[in-house]
């Protein structure tokens, strides 16, 4: 796409300079003239790497916001299943708990252990969908960078490929210039 842009603002620049030479005026009001239209070009094409780069930037804060806004959700929400598995078990424990202690202290022992476990595998289960989504902002993170270094890269390359075919079309105009002035 950036490519397509410089060689269309190439080709309006080249056709613009041709424009002038071949227009009835004498040399230096033609030279004036291009180099006025070559210096707004110029101006135009800054402007515009300028209004890339900072839409660039607002792209990828928005990017980095979600992305913490994301694993903010995700840390909050493994945090709350955590504490209803808890509450639950201890729910189901306590209700559990007088009927079988009556009968004998061998079934109160493997009750307990069965606790343990299931408050273990949680407190696990809880854990491991914290650390995903905590790896989840890095890779957000990379992304966006990648996407703001090319973004930046093309806007160089459009404002490189402007100001190159800007001075090509002043050369070009000079060079005429001096042609029509010998003439």
């Amino acid at each position: 796409m950036a490519n397509k842009l410089g060689f269309f603002l190439a080709g309006g620049l080249l056709g613009a300079g041709l424009a002038l030479l071949y227009a009835p005026r004498a040399g230096q009001e033609t030279r004036a003239l291009v180099c006025e239209k070559v210096n707004t070009a110029w101006g135009e094409t800054q402007e515009f790497g300028a209004q890339a780069a900072e839409q660039i930037k607002q792209v990828a804060e928005q990017a980095q916001a979600k992305g913490q806004e994301f694993a903010q959700a995700a840390q909050a929400k493994g945090q709350e299943v955590y504490g209803q598995a808890a509450s639950r078990v201890q729910e189901v424990a306590e209700q559990v708990k007088p009927a079988f202690s009556q009968k004998n202290d061998e079934l109160r022992d493997k009750i307990d252990a069965a606790r343990a476990r299931i408050a273990s595998q949680v407190a696990k289960n809880a854990e491991e969908a914290q650390a995903a989504a905590e790896s989840a902002i890095p890779v957000a993170a990379t992304q966006v960078s990648s996407a703001v270094d090319k973004a930046a890269e093309v806007a160089k390359d459009a404002t490189d490929a402007a100001a190159k075919a800007g001075e090509k079309v002043a050369d070009k105009v000079d060079e005429a210039a001096k042609d029509a002035q010998h003439k």
